[in-house]
């Protein structure tokens, strides 16, 4: 009866020591996964910024063109 449980204790440490392995393995992935959708998101955030200041620069100089084109030529 003892060589059996001692077998038993045996193969349960094993396979703790696998599901440890295994754990430590995912939360390496889950902190690489975690870095990639930070560098990705902002990436994301930065081309929508440089797109609406874009946007903004096109509306001013829009803006700009058409004050000049309504102000009257200066007589002589």
């Amino acid at each position: 009866m003892s060589a059996i449980t001692e077998k038993q204790i045996l193969e349960w440490k094993e396979e703790l020591k696998t599901h440890k392995e295994r754990k430590e393995q995912a939360v390496a992935v889950v902190e690489q996964e975690t870095k990639f959708i930070s560098m990705i998101e902002g990436g994301i955030q930065f081309g929508e910024m440089l797109l609406k200041k874009n946007e903004s620069e096109v509306q001013q100089s829009d803006k700009e063109d058409s004050v000049k084109s309504t102000k009257p030529a200066p007589s002589n």
